[in-house]
């Protein structure tokens, strides 16, 4: 009897390894058929898996935290983008690096869409609010010293921008599985209505507070600024390692007494010592926005909407 339990243990114990080995390759073989597809930035990505769903494996080569402004792909990142589908830039200045990832892979299959095209792009200082010593940061960060570029990178800040990004998204999808262009064109769609609805809650948000002038720790919410009627007073600029002069954070620590600012608002990803400095001198209270370039570990499975809802309520707090 032992003999003979101790043959069905290991022909049942042969077959579940069996059915597991079969259902890990299934599972393989799944994944290998999506879609992949890598992005530059964290708010690309969440856009590209809003509207390809289940259909497409979406990776952000940026880790968790870094700055995408500065970040240099590695050779193994490079090897694994050039097995992939697609690489969804942004197509501002934010991705300097993108040159030497179109020279590395050439040849390879990867095709590169630029998903800002058709956005009316603005120019890096165009949201700056106007201070004593404004002019002269300009004069002493040129575009050459630091090579962010003309224009504001960040423009998905604009729910109406994310809306025709999302449409290049899904027609560069439709491209590479036409079978799948309906779903693609249903999930488009869904999305369209959620960023009307992100727009109309923007700007209650804005015009039901008393300030328009939001404190931040470097110049990324110019869109925003621009597309509700505030203006951003930022302590570094288009990339939080352009620090400001002596004079700039004195003009700064003077604009932010005369509205009465009572908020600074941080990034999770950045925290300059220089921003707690001009937090302490001005007596504000930190809160948090979210630029969605780069993002923590704990959020890289939240969604364009979640982020951006959560800075709905970050604009009725910081502009109350």
């Amino acid at each position: 009897m032992k003999k003979l339990l101790s043959a069905f243990t290991v022909a049942f114990a042969s077959a579940a390894f069996l059915a597991a080995c079969g259902s890990s390759e299934s599972n393989q073989d799944a994944t290998d058929q999506k879609l992949r597809v890598y992005t530059s930035t964290f708010a690309t990505a969440a856009i590209a898996k809003e509207i390809g769903g289940t259909d497409i494996d979406v990776k952000m080569i940026v880790p968790p935290g870094a700055d995408p402004h500065s970040y240099e792909p590695t050779s193994k990142q490079l090897t694994e983008i050039a097995q992939g589908d697609l690489f969804l830039l942004t197509g501002t200045t934010l991705e300097p690096y993108s040159k030497k990832i179109k020279a590395s892979l050439k040849g390879n299959d990867v095709r590169f869409v630029e998903t800002s095209t058709g956005i009316d792009l603005l120019e890096a200082n165009a949201t700056l609010h106007e201070h004593e010593g404004h002019d002269d940061h300009a004069d002493e960060h040129t575009e050459e010293e630091h090579d962010h570029g003309k224009y504001d990178p960040h423009v998905w800040l604009d729910p109406n921008n994310a809306k025709m990004m999302a449409q290049s998204i899904s027609t560069a999808l439709a491209k590479e599985v036409p079978d799948k262009k309906a779903t693609f064109e249903k999930n488009l769609a869904e999305f369209d209505t959620q960023a009307d609805e992100l727009d109309q809650d923007l700007q209650q948000a804005v015009d039901k507070g008393s300030k328009k002038e939001l404190l931040v720790t470097h110049a990324a919410y110019g869109y925003l600024a621009e597309r509700y009627g505030f203006s951003q007073l930022p302590i570094a600029g288009i990339s939080p390692s352009d620090e400001p002069s002596q004079k700039q954070l004195a003009a700064l620590v003077k604009e932010a007494k005369l509205h009465d600012l009572k908020y600074i608002a941080f990034e999770e990803t950045v925290s300059p010592k220089v921003a707690r400095v001009i937090q302490q001198e001005i007596g504000a209270e930190a809160i948090t926005i979210h630029n969605l370039e780069s993002v923590t570990k704990e959020q890289q499975n939240a969604s364009y909407f979640d982020l951006m809802n959560e800075n709905v309520t970050t604009l009725k707090q910081a502009l109350q």
